[in-house]
């Protein structure tokens, strides 16, 4: 059975610190194109579950990977992206701090 592959945060909890998972998904039908998951869904876990996820064969960025080197190319450059993000925001949000005690 081929699986694909997605790297990601478990975030910490009171009971466990940050780690990375490795998550495979099932590929349920292959095409000359795309594979068929079926990701779980947080409160509905259940054998019949009918939701299935397309992911591209061609796509740079994708829900997950045929490979795990792949997979781990995708987290890093996505958790760049992320932090990039999240460092923009905290810029404009003392921006927005500093004008407010102008007013």
């Amino acid at each position: 059975m081929k699986l694909l592959y997605r790297y990601e945060i478990d975030y910490k909890t009171v009971d466990n610190d940050t780690s990375i998972v490795l998550k495979t998904y099932p590929v349920l039908r292959e095409t000359e194109y795309s594979y068929w998951i079926c990701p779980p869904i947080i409160g509905y876990q259940n054998e019949y579950n009918t939701i299935r996820k397309r992911i591209s064969k061609t796509a740079i960025n994708t829900f997950a990977f045929d490979t795990k080197e792949k997979a781990k190319s995708h987290f890093i450059r996505r958790t760049s992206r992320r932090i990039d993000w999240y460092d923009y925001w905290k810029e404009e949000c003392e921006k927005g701090l500093k004008i407010i005690e102008q007013l």
